[in-house]
């Protein structure tokens, strides 16, 4: 008998090095390190021999020791390779980078690669106690003395399985031992005949609703799950393991490959429905509102409330998504943490995402998306990945889609399990998913289930895939169907009769040619399948008018005396205490409010009225620009304190939440969007370090915030801030690219020519956004509180000014933040020193921080006959003000003027919706000067000049062109 040292095992030390720190032990003792002389003394001290000898020796004992080490090797060796070794690919594929799941060819782990001969394999070695043995390996807990062929015989059932777990790349002992027990457990695991015949009905369901659509709409696109179909029984058990563990939500991301089924089986959408939608069948009521021009069927969400029969209720979220890939999955993480924080329990909520093989491995936001997951203020505590592995993209296979081993490698920068299963093998991948629920629950952390099977058709069912993989379609065409291989399996080992299969067979056919012929009926409207609206909003009016976003004196003192007014036991840098110091004062003195002050106050008046606040973004804590100071952090112990907290009663300081957010645009602006859908009366807002970091973002800004609630009937009351100003500091920090968004605005230029009325009513509820640049503090202040003070919610883009945040001439008296007071789409000119309107000879029509040049400007050109304008609200433009206040002007010119350059900033949008309101007023002849100007640099490739002198040139020449 041999006797092993159970701290060493995992450790692949050769036996060669072994033998010779042995050799030198033997020599000297002293000449080794003490762990291995401790080591040496124990296995001779303790008897350690052959045939119950207590004497050895010395190069009995050297073999003893390599044979003892080659079976440590072998551990190794299968804990960090035995994934290799599992039977995961349905088509058996060549084991190559083009076909298969690796690259290479498989490790060679047999007997004799490991260097064992015949006569070692049954020598009895002893492994220590119970908790030394299982600290090996679980299964090694069973006896004392285990011989090479039955370890080796062990580890090969669990690794040969169609699983594969790759773990050992995990910190934590723990969760590698959990990992390990499971991994045992499967290996003895067998499913009853009740659970197999349930899996059964499922497959069952999987198929013939495939089938169904396949014959009866042979030309739609239905981006169909066969070839993988367990991912539909497998979510289905994941279900019932939430159920168990008391899951309370579950929402779900993932692309349009199996979405169809998924919505049918897991969330019991009535086949109705999604049969009209192939047949273009919409409500009447959905054809003539606002905004719903709608999305392709294998794009939309729905939610649904199911109830169990232990009386256990889930609400299940399928988010709707666009066609970019992975884009959908770090607004899944941003939902669900938004319902955690509802809840105050992130056990109870549990994000799913759906990944594709190709698109885990290629789309950026996967990793931007992951790494969130272990931030305090992005955590979802653990989200189920499960990647629909068709060992294909497109017509791009593994050799040209990914440099590693597996299409789920990006998933070790984050230190969880990764589970590799066959999607043939329906009671396994039932089991799996149910592991991975546990996990989650356990350990509170992601894991991923590498689903591998195939794509039984093309990309879609009307494309030809033997195009390009001729050899790997061959084979599928060849592959009979999961459900018909189960199906056999199960009526061969008697577990289901074969009147049982048939009768239930037709029984799934009749509800499905039921469902059917439904639809056909005149009677027959799909409106009432839509997603769950908000489940409230708080009560606006409880605070005043809706459109009044003022505030009570006595509330705005108040609030300066909690916030403003730093505790003396907090050790402040003296630059921050100047900050609070001054906000204070200029509260009590009631004039000289700068923009930190104003966000301030929105913040802490919301709070006061009961809704919260969440911003995040890159070092939004402090502010860019040093000027918000949101939370302080004590100069001499490791403290921070957040002001704003103190307006909130005790227990809730989580209503106000600052989170400095990873280096990340696509990823953290699309978790902010999807949390800002969860919650109405959250202030959910965004800031980019520079506007310019919302290119990063642009596929969420274009699929999702600007166009959600125009596809998928999806609000949001998201802000975006984006620092925005040339100030001669580049390109790449001074521009927001307002344009961009000003293109996505859906207002109609010529809704002017149609307004029966002065006012639009509720223009910006029929409008999909909103976007402002506010030139005073008070405004900011007012825009901040009406996005919470309407009975709605839409994306808010805020440009703002780096310039005019410390500017003292861009300050607020308090008299325009107290009650009565409300947001100015529009600023008209109402300086006293300017003649009266009749002799105004031009009038400049600007937003942003251009306004306080041309105001210089105008004071230096002593220039009394010139009228300025702010817009203040770009977009919906304020048709109905401007009219007011440009009729005045019958006798002026009117020019647009911005510092951006002409193919910049907002002038293609402003340009004709201005002109359209000058012509219609021209025509009732209330102006005599109908054409609109433009002032304003010309048009660049570039956004802004890296030269603060060409800067400064530029700008004292257009303002010069502008006196004239």
């Amino acid at each position: 008998m041999i006797r092993a040292s159970n701290k060493l095992i995992r450790y692949p030390f050769s036996a060669t090095y072994v033998s010779g720190l042995f050799e030198h032990w033997q020599k000297n003792p002293q000449s080794v390190p003490e762990g291995w002389r401790q080591y040496f003394s124990e296995q001779i001290n303790g008897g350690v021999g052959v045939q119950g000898t207590t004497s050895l020796n010395p190069l009995d004992h050297a073999k003893q020791i390599q044979l003892l080490y080659r079976t440590y090797y072998m551990f190794r060796m299968f804990f960090v390779c035995g994934h290799q070794l599992a039977d995961l690919d349905p088509l058996n594929l060549p084991h190559t980078k083009e076909y298969g799941r690796v690259k290479g060819s498989r490790p060679e782990m047999t007997l004799d690669s490991f260097g064992f001969k015949k006569e070692e394999l049954d020598i009895p070695i002893y492994f220590g106690n119970k908790d030394q043995r299982s600290f090996i390996y679980p299964f090694m807990e069973a006896k004392e003395e285990w011989t090479i062929r039955e370890i080796y015989d062990r580890l090969s059932q669990i690794y040969t399985k169609k699983y594969g777990v790759e773990y050992i790349h995990m910190v934590s002992t723990e969760q590698k031992h959990w990992v390990e027990q499971e991994m045992d457990r499967i290996a003895q695991w067998k499913p009853s005949k009740e659970t197999q015949t349930a899996t059964w009905q499922r497959l069952a369901r999987v198929d013939l609703f495939n089938e169904f659509l396949k014959n009866r709409f042979t030309t739609s696109k239905r981006f169909g799950i066969e070839g993988t179909d367990t991912l539909i029984v497998g979510l289905e058990a994941l279900v019932d393991q939430c159920v168990q563990n008391k899951v309370e939500h579950i929402i779900v991301g993932m692309a349009h490959r199996g979405r169809l089924s998924t919505l049918a089986n897991v969330f019991k959408k009535p086949l109705e429905i999604i049969f009209a939608e192939f047949q273009n069948k919409y409500s009447k009521e959905i054809e003539e509102s606002w905004g719903n021009i709608g999305d392709v069927k294998y794009h939309l969400g729905v939610t649904r409330d199911q109830q169990f029969p232990d009386g256990h209720h889930i609400r299940m979220t399928m988010l709707p998504n666009p066609s970019h890939l992975e884009a959908v999955n770090p607004v899944v993480q941003g939902k669900t943490r938004a319902l955690q924080d509802i809840c105050g329990n992130k056990q109870n909520c549990l994000g799913i995402i759906i990944h594709g093989d190709a698109a885990m491995a290629g789309q950026g936001v996967v990793y931007e998306s992951l790494q969130l997951e272990n931030l305090t203020g992005y955590s979802n505590e653990g989200v189920i990945h499960v990647v629909v592995n068709n060992q294909i993209g497109f017509t791009t296979t593994p050799i040209d889609s990914r440099s590693g081993l597996y299409c789920t490698d990006v998933a070790k920068a984050i230190d969880v399990p990764i589970i590799h299963v066959n999607a043939d093998d329906p009671d396994l991948v039932e089991e799996i998913f149910k592991i991975a629920v546990r996990f989650r629950q356990q350990f509170k952390k992601d894991i991923v289930i590498d689903l591998i099977g195939y794509r039984r058709y093309g990309h879609n069912e009307q494309d030809q895939p033997a195009f390009t993989q001729p050899q790997m379609y061959e084979i599928i065409n060849k592959q009979k169907p999961v459900f018909q291989l189960y199906d056999q399996q199960l009526r061969k080992n008697g577990v289901i009769a074969d009147d049982f299969a048939n009768t239930e067979i037709k029984k799934l056919n009749n509800i499905l040619e039921t469902a059917y012929k439904n639809i056909q009926k005149e009677t027959f409207d799909k409106v009432h399948w839509v997603p769950k609206p908000w489940e409230k909003i708080q009560q606006v009016t409880k605070w005043g008018k809706v459109k009044d976003t003022g505030v009570a004196l006595k509330d705005l003192l108040e609030l300066n005396e909690k916030v403003n007014k730093l505790p003396a036991e907090l050790t402040v840098h003296p630059q921050v205490k100047r900050i609070y110091e001054q906000r204070k004062q200029s509260i009590e003195q009631g004039k000289g409010i700068d923009f930190g002050t104003a966000e301030a106050l929105a913040f802490g008046t919301l709070l006061h009225e009961g809704f919260s606040i969440r911003l995040s973004g890159q070092d939004c804590e402090r502010g860019t620009f040093s000027q918000r100071h949101a939370v302080i952090n004590d100069q001499k112990k490791d403290v921070k304190y957040y002001p704003l907290r103190n307006q909130i009663p005790t227990g809730g300081n989580n209503r106000f939440e600052v989170y400095n957010s990873p280096l990340s645009e696509y990823g953290v602006l699309g978790f902010e969007y999807g949390y800002s859908q969860s919650n109405p009366n959250v202030l959910t807002i965004w800031e980019g370090q520079f506007g310019d970091f919302a290119n990063g973002a642009q596929i969420m800004i274009d699929n999702f915030i600007t166009s959600g609630e125009s596809k998928w009937n999806v609000p949001s009351g998201l802000v975006m801030m984006l620092p925005h100003g040339l100030d001669g500091q580049g390109p790449e920090h001074s521009s927001g690219r307002m344009e961009r968004f000003l293109q996505l605005m859906d207002d109609d230029p010529n809704i002017v020519f149609q307004m029966k009325e002065q006012r639009i009513k509720r223009q910006i509820l029929d409008s999909n956004f909103q976007v402002c640049v506010c030139s005073n503090p008070s405004n900011y202040f007012h825009s901040l509180r009406r996005q919470l003070r309407r009975d709605f919610r839409k994306p808010l883009i805020l440009f703002n000014s780096k310039r005019l945040l410390k500017f003292s001439k861009a300050t607020s008296d308090i008299s325009l933040f107290l009650e009565g007071t409300r947001f100015h789409r529009l600023i008209p000119d109402t300086h006293e020193e300017i003649k009266p309107p009749k002799e105004i000879s031009k009038v400049v029509i600007c937003y942003g921080q251009v306004y306080y040049d041309i105001l210089q400007k105008r004071q230096d050109t002593k220039r009394n006959d010139v009228a300025i304008i702010r817009v203040e609200q770009l977009a919906p433009f304020p048709y109905d003000h401007f009219r007011v206040v440009a009729q005045q002007y019958e006798n002026a010119e009117f020019v647009f003027c911005q510092e951006e350059h002409q193919n910049s900033g907002a002038w293609q949008y402003l340009e004709p919706r201005i002109q359209n309101v000058l012509s219609l007023l021209h025509q009732q002849s209330k102006i005599k000067h109908q054409y609109l100007t433009f002032c304003g640099r010309r048009p660049s490739a570039s956004t802004a000049s890296g030269s603060p002198t060409v800067h400064k040139q530029e700008l004292e020449k257009l303002l010069s062109i502008l006196f004239q």
